[in-house]
């Protein structure tokens, strides 16, 4: 988050550099939000294998339609 936001204060002083500061920062920013999807996912994945497991072992898994 910190060099993203320093990216972001890049562009915005440097004019001759702006467009260089702006593209780093937006690629940064890009990895930070694929960081956070996968930390959703796994978070989210292992209770999902719980859950599925217990149904399938009290056979209440039914077939989804």
């Amino acid at each position: 988050y910190i060099r993203t936001m320093y990216l972001g204060i890049q562009s915005r002083r440097q004019k001759e550099n702006q467009r260089r500061f702006y593209w780093a920062m937006m690629y940064e920013y890009a990895d930070v939000n694929m960081l956070r999807l996968l930390e959703t996912f796994l978070e989210s994945a292992p209770q999902l294998v719980l859950q599925l497991c217990i149904m399938i072992q009290k056979n209440r898994a039914e077939t989804l339609q």
